[in-house]
């Protein structure tokens, strides 16, 4: 499976995700076949293209939200 090191920046602006391709092929990809909480607002998305096979993992950070604190922050 390759990585893709992909890292997306998402704040409370946005609503709405970009759309995924296959990096081999570039066919249109739904939703990953997996997503895993890796540290505090960061996840990671697994995927395998359905088309070509090509198995392939991105990274997505979010932003905190306006007001929110950090569990280290509010203790």
């Amino acid at each position: 499976m390759m990585n893709s090191g992909c890292i997306e920046e998402w704040g409370s602006d946005r609503t709405l995700f970009g759309k995924q391709h296959c990096p081999r092929c570039s066919y249109l990809l739904v939703a990953p076949d997996e997503s895993h909480h890796v540290a505090d607002r960061v996840v990671r998305h697994m995927w395998s293209c359905e088309a070509c096979g090509t198995g392939f993992s991105t990274w997505v950070k979010f932003q905190p939200e306006r007001g929110e604190m950090h569990c280290a922050e509010a203790a």
